[in-house]
Formats: structure tokens, sequence, C-alpha cells
């Protein structure tokens, strides 16, 4: 009965998050909502979307809440090192539409990143927040090939973009990131890169002109 459990949770799960996305586009939009964003270093999507929301927040003039992730997805889910693979690939689909490439291959795991996640989370409240993920996350999957990201790698980056040196302190760091997993989750969704807006969820590296649409809709209804 345990296994039956697992399965049917694993296969109605992701559609249940859907169903429920479209129930809330049902609810009249009106004002301007700050667009969230869940994301892992370790999911090549989050090069796609997050770039991309920066813009998008810009130019409709809303705040972009960025929320860091390392734990996702299904718990224990069999199918989670096909799925890995799979990102790696549609991501870098894309990635090619508007003229850039992966250049890595292989999937990463989330321990590989984590230090990221970290430095990243370490930044809450300051505006170079999202200037660092975008600039982390273009190196580690645009222009670093399959090297194996490494923190000494990184904290020139994180220095040049902050003026300071990376944290080294990593307790409190790791707190807020169990918090955002913890907030994804209780709102409904599982997964990386995941955009809400208002309570409207979307996959935000595969939807970012459904995204623009409904900023676009709040707009008119301000």
């Amino acid at each position: 009965m345990t296994g039956l459990k697992e399965r049917l949770r694993r296969r109605w799960l992701p559609r249940l998050v859907v169903a429920l996305a479209r129930r809330q586009r049902a609810r009249p939009l009106s004002g301007n909502a700050a667009i969230e964003l869940y994301f892992a270093c370790d999911d090549p999507g989050a090069v796609i979307a997050l770039p991309a929301l920066l813009a998008l927040a810009h130019a409709h003039g809303v705040p972009l809440k960025l929320y860091p992730l390392i734990a996702r997805g299904i718990p224990d889910d069999p199918a989670a090192e096909a799925r890995a693979r799979h990102a790696v690939r549609d991501a870098d689909r894309l990635a090619r539409r508007d003229g850039r490439r992966l250049s890595r291959s292989q999937p990463l795991a989330a321990a590989d990143t984590a230090f990221l996640a970290r430095w990243i989370e370490s930044l809450r409240g300051q505006p170079v927040m999202g200037a660092f993920a975008a600039a982390a996350l273009e190196r580690l999957w645009l222009l670093d090939g399959d090297t194996l990201p490494a923190p000494d790698a990184y904290a020139a980056l994180y220095r040049r973009l902050t003026g300071s040196a990376p944290p080294i302190a990593e307790a409190g760091a790791d707190a807020a990131l169990a918090a955002n997993h913890r907030r994804l989750r209780r709102l409904g969704h599982w997964e990386s890169p995941a955009a809400r807006i208002g309570g409207e969820w979307f996959f935000a590296h595969e939807r970012l002109a459904q995204i623009a649409e409904c900023l676009d809709r709040r707009k008119a209804r301000a």
C-alpha cells in the first residue's frame, strides 16, 4: 500500500499544482504584485528564468523576490536522474532560442552548488542579490563547461559585485534556505524554477511569455 501511495503522489502532485494554478488564474487580477522566484542553482532552468525575470520586473516596475533553494523536487523520486538529464537538454534548447547555449552537458547535484545558494541567500535585502545570482548562474551553466564549481572560482565574482568577501558562517544561511523550501511547499509548489505572482504559479523557464501577459493584465487593472 505504501508503494501505491508513493506512485499516486508522484503522479498526481504535478497535476494538482497545475489545476490549482488554473483555478487561481480565473480570479480577478488587480494591482502590481511582486514576482517571487524559487530556484535552485543546480537546476539549469534557473539560468533561463532569472535574467528574463529581472528584465520583466524592471520593465513592469515590480519587485522580484528571490528564494534560492537547495532542497527541491519530489522526495525519493525514482526518476530524479532522468529528470536532471532532461533538464539540461531542455535548458540548452531554450537558451539556443536567444542565441546562447549551455556549456555544461552533465547535471549537477544539489551539493555541488549549495555554496552558491548560501552566498545568494546571504545577500537578501541587498540590491545586488539578483545581479550576483544571475552572474553566478551564467558562469555555472554557460561558461564553465563540465568543471565542478568550486568556491574559490566564484569568490572573485562575489567580491567584484558585492565589494566584500563571501560569507564564511553558513548556519544562518542554511536555516534561511530551509525556510525557503518550506515556504515553496506550503504555498503549493515543489520544483525549480517556479515563479509566483499573486497566487498564480508558472514554471518560469518555460512560461516567460505568460508571465509577461500576467504582469500586463495586472498593470491594466491597477
